[in-house]
């Protein structure tokens, strides 16, 4: 969005303001929240085009009439339909009398194929709205991570210039960085972790909310075997059968004329739009499954752990052991107990004083994101600069 705005002459461009507000373009998170704030949201939206264009472009209910209806009680006849209640009875199945209502209907009537784009896009919103939170408050925390994320990438893709140019890219970045570590006090509140361990369990509880509602709404049972049956299989039986996704549906309305004249009519109709419904749901379903297991492993066991039990020290010692070896060489190449005590010693305020956590989680998402060569790079020169006035 910066190289939009700095365009030198206008330009509307529908694309640059679309990928800014959407985040597709962003990679300050890890692959976890991207499956869901990218990949989701991509999925969900061409669904949403695909059921839209069927609903109304398409045609997406037919309707068998008597042959004394005209065109016109035929079209009626579509509308009426697909904005009234269906409801399905077995192939089977008798049709119960007109009078008994209830036993017709019963408990398969079908309501939501009329606002299944409306329950798309409150799932592509769910799925949106936690990356938006996390794009947008990250900046209230006084750090840019996009900006430093794209001066790196644009170091590492600086073939043609100068290795001066490349390393001038990853210093300004670890002086801004330098920066936001000596400007907040010690033992502050990690605010950023906090945040983004949050913006985690919304991902989490969306999830949640949604495949609970797919499960109860849509009367999925817990079976990946029948799901990928319905899913991949072309069965006129299974199609027929199907309660929540029916192609053969009845409907029931009543034609008024002058007077008190009321005739009711009862008629067969079919619902292709339930055959891409029945696809978009079960897709959906066996992909909410896939993204609960990963959240959950990546909140509880690659983020919570990690902080808990201090790894995220341990990496940064790794990270600047290199040199620090190479320093205590120099100067004690015989006495190897020296060096290992100025290793732990040095390291130890430059993780816990330095950078606290917040730094951690900063440096996590910034390694998660690029390359090995330019991260090394990175931390040698906040290392250099932390040697400057250390904490």
């Amino acid at each position: 969005m910066a190289s939009y705005l700095k365009r030198p002459y206008p330009r509307f461009d529908i694309y640059a303001i679309l990928r800014y507000y959407s985040g597709f373009g962003r990679c300050d998170d890890d692959f976890v929240d991207r499956l869901s704030r990218h990949y989701s949201v991509l999925i969900f939206s061409i669904f949403v085009l695909i059921v839209s264009s069927v609903q109304f472009v398409g045609k997406p209910i037919s309707c068998f009439t008597p042959a004394s209806f005209t065109d016109a009680h035929i079209i009626y006849a579509d509308f009426v339909c697909w904005i009234s209640d269906t409801y399905f009875v077995s192939i089977d199945a008798e049709i119960p009398e007109i009078d008994h209502t209830e036993t017709r209907q019963g408990s398969h009537i079908i309501r939501f194929y009329q606002y299944v784009p409306f329950i798309l896009m409150l799932q592509t919103f769910g799925f949106f709205f936690p990356g938006y939170c996390w794009r947008n408050g990250s900046t209230r925390f006084g750090i840019s991570l996009q900006k430093h994320l794209d001066q790196l990438r644009m170091s590492r893709r600086s073939f043609a210039e100068s290795p001066i140019y490349r390393r001038q890219l990853i210093r300004n970045v670890a002086t801004r960085l330098d920066q936001y570590f000596r400007r907040h006090p010690r033992k502050q509140f990690a605010k950023l972790t906090v945040f983004y361990i949050l913006i985690k369990f919304i991902y989490l509880i969306n999830i949640l909310i949604q495949l609970i509602s797919l499960h109860c709404l849509m009367n999925f049972n817990f079976d990946i075997k029948q799901l990928l049956e319905r899913f991949l299989i072309y069965s006129d039986t299974i199609r027929h059968a199907s309660v929540q996704f029916p192609t053969n549906v009845l409907c029931d309305f009543i034609v008024r004329f002058l007077g008190k004249n009321k005739h009711r009519h009862t008629v067969q109709c079919v619902l292709p739009i339930n055959v891409f419904n029945e696809k978009i749901f079960i897709f959906s379903y066996l992909w909410l499954i896939l993204l609960f297991i990963c959240t959950v492993y990546n909140l509880f066991v690659q983020w919570i752990l990690f902080l808990v039990f201090s790894r995220n020290i341990i990496d940064t010692r790794r990270r600047v052991r290199r040199k620090l070896s190479k320093f205590s060489m120099d100067e004690h190449q015989n006495d190897e107990n020296v060096e290992i005590y100025e290793y732990q010693y040095v390291t130890k305020p430059f993780s816990e004083r330095y950078l606290q956590c917040d730094g951690i989680v900063i440096l996590r998402l910034i390694n998660m994101n690029t390359d090995l060569v330019t991260m090394n790079d990175l931390m040698d020169d906040l290392w250099e600069l932390y040697k400057i006035d250390p904490l």
